[in-house]
């Protein structure tokens, strides 16, 4: 009796026990599910509080705000002018990418998000939203350049 007992119980958490179905995803997967485009950007001040200060909304050619940024796994990727292509560009630019940093760094070729390459700092990167920082000088001060992309 008692090893029967014994067996009911190991058999009961054993079967109650379920492994966690909710597997984290990678971020290669998250930036790679679909193709990006172009949400929010400007200047953020360096004082840390990474909010735009300084909306580039206004600024941007309307022919850029269609443009789909698509993040292949082998680490290549294309630049897509959409529907309204800006004049004298072509329909489709290339880049290379990586993490670094422990991906917490996104290193892009010239001219991949908002037309600048280099290394920029993920602040957010879920299903639905990319959020890049680049740190720069902006009129003579530092300042922080806010792209945010979304699908």
């Amino acid at each position: 009796m008692k090893y029967t007992l014994f067996l009911l119980v190991l058999f009961f958490f054993a079967t109650s026990c379920k492994k966690d179905s909710h597997s984290s995803t990678s971020k290669t997967d998250e930036i790679t599910s679909a193709d990006w485009k172009y949400d929010n950007g400007g200047i953020g001040d360096a004082n840390g509080n990474i909010i735009i200060n300084f909306s580039t909304i206004g600024t941007i050619p309307t022919c850029s705000l269609d443009n789909t940024i698509h993040f292949s796994s082998n680490g290549t990727g294309s630049v897509s002018e959409g529907a309204n292509v800006c004049s004298g560009a072509p329909a489709t630019t290339s880049f290379t990418w990586n993490f670094s940093s422990n991906e917490t760094i996104l290193n892009l070729s010239a001219g991949a998000v908002a037309g600048i390459g280099g290394s920029f700092k993920i602040k957010t990167l879920s299903s639905t939203q990319l959020s890049l920082l680049k740190d720069t000088t902006y009129m003579g001060s530092s300042a922080t350049v806010i792209v945010d992309l979304k699908h």
